[in-house]
This record gives C-alpha cells, structure tokens and sequence, in this order.
C-alpha cells in the first residue's frame, strides 16, 4: 500500500493546494520564517550563530557582526517546482550594533504570503551581545490585498563565556497580534538555548533545545567544520519531528555561496540555496 505522503509526491500538480494551505495555516499563525541556509544545515542550530540572515532568526547574532552583507535565498519545500520560498536580507552595521531587515515570500497563482523582519542588535560588551526583532506577515489573495496581517516580536542573548565556549537564548512571538481571531492563528511562542564549542580550531559543536508551545521539547544538534579558509562543511539533526540535515559553504572574496538539504519525515527533501555579498 501507498502511503499517502508518497502519493502525494509523485502527484505533485494535484496537491499543491493542499501543501500551500498547510503553508498557510504556519503562516498566518506567525511560523513563517525562512531559516538561513547555514542555520538549516546544521539541524536548525541557531542561538550562538551571527550568520548572513540574523534579522529573521538570531537578533543577538546581528550585535556580533563586524560586516554590512546582503543575501538572497532560495528554497524548494517538497521538491514542488511551483512552490518556492525566497528571501532578501541584508545587515548594516550602526553605532555599536547593526540594522538587519528580511523580506520573504512565497506563493502561487492568486495567493501570496508575505513576511517582514526589522531588527537591531546591539554588542553591550565584547563578549556579550543582545538584540531585538519586530515581525510582520500577510497573506494577499486577487479578491483581497491584505488577508489575515499579524505582527509580533523576538528577543535574543548570546555570550561568550571563555575563548571556545558560548552560550545563547532566544525568544520567538511572546505575544502577538492576528487580523484573525481563531484560536488557531495565534503564533505559539517558541523558547529556545543551548551552547557551542569550538575545538581542534575548525570545528565547532552545536547543541540545543528548543521549547515549543504547541510540540513539546525538540533537541538540535549540529556540527560544522572548517576544511579551509574558503570550504566548510555542515550536518545536523533534530528529533521532532526527525530532522537529518547536511550543508556546505565556499566563500571567495566578498561572496558566500550555501547550499543545504533538509530531510524531515513529515514532508521530504528541502533544499536551500543562498548567495550572499559582504563588505
């Protein structure tokens, strides 16, 4: 017997309604966030992290960044050639912290989502940075431009605590507000923290837990290693739902390219792509 994941696979045209309305339904309930490419490698690590997308997912990663960058992002949910996710992010240093703004879409004929990330994160020490995250979010239909508009925020820490150690913890939609008021639009608020350790001077472990309102505890664990100045490879997991992820970086001057598969046994093969450009 064919299970009914499978089938909807290999029947990819008939089902897009119904992938893109679980889309949907994450959506207006405040879940659309693209994850960065790097931080998708790893398993889903993200809290000691200050990569190239820190506005939509680290804030406190954007008060350790040293470089103003702009990156553009790609994924394919499901392997579905109509369905993609995309991105534009870019970070900018000011005063003593940086400015960090994510604009993410998705959607299909007649129907669009939208989300928008306007952060600021600040260095209060050289080891100890914080930041902040305001986020918007939209679906738009032919009929109606603004269907179900929501907004909430985040909050985040992360510290260095000796040379090869350095903790973090985040926050994700402590309270929000929803054009809809069902029960089931309200962004359940996710709590996450965990570590990272650097050792043998190119390798750094990744460990974490996140605590979600609605699934209960995930662990993430992820390990990324540096093969050389412009090559580092990346792998991870999470256990709820099943999460095995794998990734690699190659960075050339200015430009950081990505690329990272996901595998979860509740929807398939992601894969996720990125070009970023620092100066």
């Amino acid at each position: 017997m064919i299970s009914p994941l499978v089938w909807m696979l290999k029947r990819p045209g008939l089902l897009i309604p119904v992938f893109f309305l679980l889309a949907i339904q994450a959506h207006v309930s405040g879940q659309f966030t693209l994850p960065e490419t790097s931080t998708a490698a790893l398993g889903g690590a993200f809290v000691t992290r200050a990569g190239f997308s820190c506005a939509g997912l680290n804030q406190a990663g954007l008060g350790a960044r040293e470089q103003n960058s702009l990156t553009l992002q790609h994924s394919r949910p499901y392997l579905l050639r109509e369905l993609g996710q995309s991105s534009l992010s870019g970070q900018f240093l000011s005063g003593n912290g940086s400015l960090g703004i994510v604009l993410s879409t998705q959607g299909i004929k007649g129907l669009r989502q939208s989300s928008l990330w306007l952060s600021y994160g600040l260095k209060l020490h050289p080891d100890v940075s914080t930041g902040m995250g305001i986020h918007f979010w939209n679906s738009s239909m032919a009929e109606q431009a603004f269907h179900a508009p929501g907004i909430s925020f985040a909050l985040g820490i992360r510290v260095r605590i000796q040379q090869r150690w350095m903790v973090g913890a985040h926050v994700l939609h402590p309270a929000s507000w929803s054009s809809l008021s069902l029960p089931s639009t309200s962004p359940g608020m996710t709590i996450a923290a965990g570590f990272s350790y650097t050792f043998l001077k190119s390798a750094t472990i990744y460990s974490e837990v996140h605590i979600k309102s609605r699934y209960g505890i995930i662990l993430v664990e992820g390990l990324e290693w540096q093969l050389n100045k412009r090559v580092s490879m990346s792998t991870g997991f999470a256990n709820t739902p099943f999460t095995f992820s794998w990734g690699i970086s190659l960075l050339h001057s200015h430009w950081c390219i990505q690329f990272a598969f996901q595998y979860r046994t509740t929807s398939g093969t992601v894969p996720l792509s990125s070009l970023s450009y620092a100066w």
